[in-house]
């Protein structure tokens, strides 16, 4: 699985990916042969100097056959934002996958 972490205005940015990346270890290892690719954006929306509610972790995950899921978490600590992101990117990507496991097959003539 290929993982671009990007992040923008925010300190300590090598420490942010590495968190980024193990985190979305733990949440898709289950489901590392269904997946192509996921990007991660931490940005910091208004600035270093302004506080708030702004804090951004958006996460695009492409899974093969080529459906996408993406998920955003806003909040104002960005490591809690990447934690409630990537779990509900496990549970989305969980039912996702489950609904085409359980799909119909095609009906009988």
């Amino acid at each position: 699985m290929r993982v671009h972490i990007k992040v923008v205005g925010l300190p300590g940015a090598a420490q942010l990916r590495r968190f980024a990346s193990r985190k979305l270890d733990v949440a898709l290892s289950c489901f590392a042969d269904r997946i192509e690719g996921a990007s991660v954006r931490l940005l910091d929306i208004n600035g270093a100097d302004r506080g708030g509610v702004d804090k951004l972790c958006r996460i695009a995950l492409t899974l093969k056959g080529h459906s996408a899921v993406v998920i955003e978490e806003l909040g104002s600590n960005i490591q809690r934002s990447i934690e409630r992101a990537t779990e509900r990117l496990h549970q989305r990507v969980s039912r996702q996958l489950a609904r085409v496991v359980k799909a119909p097959g095609p009906l009988p003539a």
